[in-house]
């Protein structure tokens, strides 16, 4: 009898486990619910809050193109729109070979990113062919999955290799690309300056560079060259500032002739094409843009610049 007793108690016991533990999952399914619903929420507000981002973005970039100065028709600002640039650098180069005439269609961008946002996917679109150089084993590795077709065609070059001053001659040469070519696009990170100033393999009808916005347009800076460097997205004493890069450049025979409205990009002319096509006077103080966050946001950038007309 005490036998069947403990059997009963324990069957008993087992019973009222098994009743809690059911009701434990009806929590916990109750739960899952609760944070999806949660999830869902949170989603629909981080959407709102882009949408609001944009819309102020967008009200920025209106009272920054009231200014007196961008009225003027031979500045760029106007024509920036994005396909595959950051921001508006695709509208600008396409306004400029307008001007200017394309030759050879060809181009060299260095820090070409893992192939969703530069400044030559969308010539590459186009029809124009060129060479693409990145130091991240993973941006190229997606880039060669990305633009399959244009590597297959032999219109892109992808190489992964790490660029110093000293070897950036040798990679162009070896990619077959040399001499004149219609744009070159650096964007290290570094040591652009250094490496602009040394570059030979190419002569670039028109270049863009970035430049350092946090340095005041009269300010000419240069970072000290440091062949190992990488940015580590914390130190912003990074690259040059644009009175720099202009200064290097109208040393090479070019002419500084805008910039992007995100205090992001320059862009340069070599001389001869210059006079008549671009506003004076080409120095940083006219043409500089400080950075700007608001386009931190990609839905911002977007919003701005697909397809932007004010």
């Amino acid at each position: 009898m005490g036998l069947w007793r403990r059997l009963l108690d324990e069957l008993r016991a087992f019973t009222a486990s098994m009743q809690q533990s059911e009701e434990h999952l009806r929590a916990l399914s109750r739960s899952e619910h609760h944070l999806w619903a949660a999830a869902d929420r949170a989603s629909a507000i981080e959407r709102q809050l882009a949408h609001i981002t944009a819309i102020e973005a967008r009200r920025e970039m209106v009272a920054i193109m009231a200014d007196p100065r961008l009225a003027d028709p031979l500045r760029l600002e106007r024509y920036g729109f994005k396909v595959h640039s950051q921001h508006d650098e695709d509208g600008i180069i396409a306004e400029i070979f307008r001007r200017v005439g394309e030759e050879s269609r060809t181009f060299v961008e260095f820090g070409a990113g893992d192939g969703h946002e530069n400044c030559t996917g969308f010539l590459l679109l186009q029809g124009w062919r060129g060479l693409w150089i990145d130091g991240d084993a993973q941006n190229v590795a997606n880039i060669r999955r990305m633009w399959a077709h244009e590597i297959d065609s032999d219109r892109l070059k992808v190489m992964c290799e790490f660029i110093t001053a000293d070897t950036i001659d040798g990679l162009i040469r070896s990619s077959g690309i040399e001499g004149e070519i219609d744009l070159l696009v650096v964007d290290l990170d570094a040591n652009d300056y250094h490496v602009l100033e040394k570059i030979e393999a190419v002569s670039p009808r028109v270049i863009c560079a970035e430049y350092n916005a946090n340095f005041p347009p009269e300010v000419a800076w240069t970072m000290r060259r440091d062949d190992t460097y990488v940015w580590d997205r914390v130190d912003y004493r990074v690259g040059a500032s644009l009175k720099a890069l202009e200064l290097l450049l109208a040393r090479r025979g070019y002419t500084l002739v805008g910039c992007s409205v995100a205090g992001v990009n320059a862009f340069f002319v070599r001389r001869d094409l210059v006079q008549g096509n671009f506003a004076e006077p080409f120095t940083a103080e006219n043409h500089y843009h400080n950075w700007r966050s608001f386009y931190g946001s990609s839905a911002a950038s977007d919003t701005l610049w697909r397809g932007w007309r004010v």
